[in-house]
């Protein structure tokens, strides 16, 4: 697990299945330590009382949504009690309101982390029974296609009640919609967790029955590839940035430490990519028996064998001696808490 909290944002029409989503991810969490927090736009918290009792740590904003709030000071105490040491969380998980701007909410939510947190990602449901037939809703202009667009990662549900051919022509217009974007689906909110965020397990603790339970799950992690590449060769930086920047074809995550070759600069990276959402963070930690080179993991539903042409071509070739002026797109996707502290170019 990484020392950096990831905050999930899980956001969609009401009625989409957004509770039954989060309390599934909660009870196939293995010893992942999750905190939500709940957003029920309605005098009575009615999807804070169905994840209580599984949730590690609950926060809940009833009677208001918390994107339209004029004060960001319930998001951000609500983020910074969640990831703060003492609270021992290892993943934040916020249910939007199916009434909330999910766009509002994520800046809401960025602005709001500490140097304990990193953005983990906005999952917007689409409820595809309740697709019209033409799609139309759709479209630029319609009722879904603000959320959609700014989807990080886009899951179907109640796909069980539609026809094959209402999901293959739904699957078709988002890939048009959304090209590259991963979609995958979840019937009554079977969603891996793994596919969200890493699972941390104690080797000491007895089986429970959720996790016999979860076991007996193995077909969920059919919804969603994972790619392992290592290269004992140095990254180009400039390659580097720009595979970051530009992401893989239906990766959701992409994590790992990378090694680049450039005088006077660090050359271990630790790096995170969450739909369009970077984070690199100069230095990696270090372990016995831990390669020195490169290893990095890109996990999406239906990643491709170009995955590993593109890992490729950021390796630094034998005649190539990168300066601190290729470092520099990469030095823009570290936070800028960090950068004077770290690189080179700042210090100067």
């Amino acid at each position: 697990m990484t020392d950096l909290v990831p905050v999930l944002v899980v956001a969609g029409p009401l009625g989409a299945g957004k509770t039954t989503l989060v309390n599934h991810l909660l009870s196939h969490s293995a010893d992942t330590r999750v905190g939500v927090i709940v957003n029920d736009f309605g005098d009575i918290d009615v999807d804070g009382l169905l994840v209580a009792g599984q949730a590690d740590m609950l926060f809940s904003a009833s009677g208001g949504c918390l994107c339209c709030a004029t004060d960001d000071g319930a998001v951000a105490e609500f983020v910074a009690r969640l990831t703060a040491p003492r609270a021992g969380i290892d993943v934040v998980v916020v249910e939007a309101s199916g009434v909330a701007d999910p766009v509002a909410l994520v800046h809401r939510v960025t602005t709001s982390l500490s140097r304990r947190a990193r953005f983990g990602g906005l999952v917007v449901l689409l409820d595809a029974e309740h697709v019209a037939p033409d799609l139309a809703d759709l479209a630029e202009g319609g009722e879904r296609h603000g959320q959609l667009v700014h989807a990080d990662l886009v899951v179907l549900t109640k796909t069980d009640r539609v026809d094959a051919g209402h999901l293959a022509r739904l699957r078709a217009r988002l890939r048009v919609l959304l090209p590259g974007r991963p979609v995958t689906t979840a019937v009554h909110g079977a969603l891996d967790p793994t596919l969200l965020f890493d699972l941390r397990h104690d080797p000491e603790r007895q089986l429970t029955l959720g996790d016999i339970r979860a076991g007996a799950n193995e077909h969920l992690h059919a919804a969603y590839r994972s790619v392992s590449w290592t290269s004992a060769t140095p990254l180009h930086p400039r390659r580097l940035a720009a595979f970051l920047a530009e992401g893989v074809p239906e990766a959701f995550r992409i994590k790992g430490f990378v090694t680049i070759d450039v005088p006077g600069a660090t050359s271990r990276w630790t790096v995170h990519r969450v739909g369009r959402h970077v984070r690199v963070t100069p230095g990696a930690p270090g372990a016995p028996g831990r390669r020195a080179g490169t290893e990095l993991v890109l996990i999406g539903p239906e990643l491709g064998g170009s995955a590993y042409d593109e890992l490729a071509a950021i390796v630094a070739a034998p005649d190539e001696q990168p300066d601190l002026e290729d470092l520099w797109g990469l030095e823009r996707l570290v936070p800028a808490e960090l950068r004077a502290d770290h690189l080179p170019s700042a210090a100067g």
